[in-house]
């Protein structure tokens, strides 16, 4: 295990990462096969509406990879910008919220997490919600770092001097950077031998590029901000490329309860509240919700009726 200043160094030279692909500000060829789209040809693209209120009148293009399956975002923007009025940043831990997580922790305990283990959140939010959820269970070796947040909250570079970790959550993140493998480079070094690492990310199988006016599609596609989005198979490889071995497989939103909110529960809510993504991270207006018998339909039934836009693998580090 390399000492943990190199480790920092590591993080701090690269970050923000940047894709060796860019060209001319836009995203002309696959990150994961190296395949090249003519950027004339007009029938590659889908055209989708950013879903964040402060850009809510922007759209943006995407095109899927014809070999791999990933989907890309074409043009290439200051994401510092968008990220300053990103909503995550006011987001508050509501009941329907913590039941999600509940969802992730059950994947985690699936696979041994308990109280004495230590977890590093990597992208945790402005807030690092899923900690302070797992820290009032008592898993005080719980810790988050998001390099989009302050240091006085969670971007503190120095909490990854606590690794080697035993897990490692990487939740919504991997389609966020330009190059995951030089991410997942860095996790491997954080993760404990015999470790684990959960990665959640959109699946691109399952996203229409048809259909940007459903909300269960362009909430997961979020342009600007998913710069790339994986099938199944190349998530896997990914991580098979650091040596590690899929141990399981979730082909449902972790927001997606049986019981209660679920994925297009929360794809409806989201249409009637103005169709952005802020109003999941705001105080829930259920009363004004309940009013609709399209939101009722899927409270009931709409985990039968999944989309399964997202999934979940687990990775497991050779001891």
């Amino acid at each position: 295990m390399t000492n943990s200043s190199l480790h920092l160094d590591a993080f701090n030279a690269s970050e923000p990462l940047q894709s060796q692909t860019e060209i001319n500000g836009q995203r002309l060829e696959c990150s994961i096969c190296g395949y090249r789209i003519d950027p004339n040809d007009e029938s590659l693209f889908s055209t989708f509406p950013c879903n964040v209120r402060a850009f809510r009148n922007q759209t943006f293009k995407v095109w899927r990879c014809p070999t791999c399956r990933t989907i890309h975002c074409l043009d290439m923007v200051n994401l510092d910008e968008y990220y300053a009025k990103y909503p995550i940043a006011s987001a508050v831990a509501h009941d329907s919220a913590r039941a999600c997580y509940k969802n992730i922790h059950r994947r985690l305990t699936k696979h041994g997490f308990s109280q004495h283990h230590s977890l590093l959140d990597y992208g945790c939010g402005g807030n690092g919600l899923f900690v302070q959820y797992l820290r009032s269970l008592g898993f005080t070796k719980s810790y988050g770092y998001d390099p989009y947040s302050t240091e006085q909250r969670f971007g503190d570079r120095a909490i990854l001097d606590k690794q080697p970790f035993d897990y490692i959550l990487l939740q919504d993140v991997i389609e966020h950077v330009e190059d995951p493998t030089i991410l997942l480079q860095k996790l491997d070094r954080l993760l404990a031998p015999g470790g684990y690492i959960l990665i959640g990310a959109p699946n691109a199988d399952a996203i229409d590029l048809n259909r940007p006016d459903l909300a269960e599609y362009y909430n997961e596609v979020h342009v600007p901000y998913h710069l790339h989005m994986y099938t199944r198979e190349v998530t896997e490889l990914l991580g098979k490329n650091q040596g590690w071995t899929p141990v399981d497989f979730f082909d449902r939103p972790f927001h997606d309860l049986m019981f209660g909110m679920n994925s297009r529960a929360w794809n409806e809510y989201v249409r009637l509240m103005g169709g952005t993504l802020d109003v999941i991270y705001e105080p829930s207006n259920i009363r004004k919700a309940l009013t609709s018998p399209r939101f009722l339909f899927h409270l009931l039934f709409g985990y039968w009726f999944s989309f399964r836009t997202s999934m979940a693998v687990m990775f497991q580090k050779a001891a």
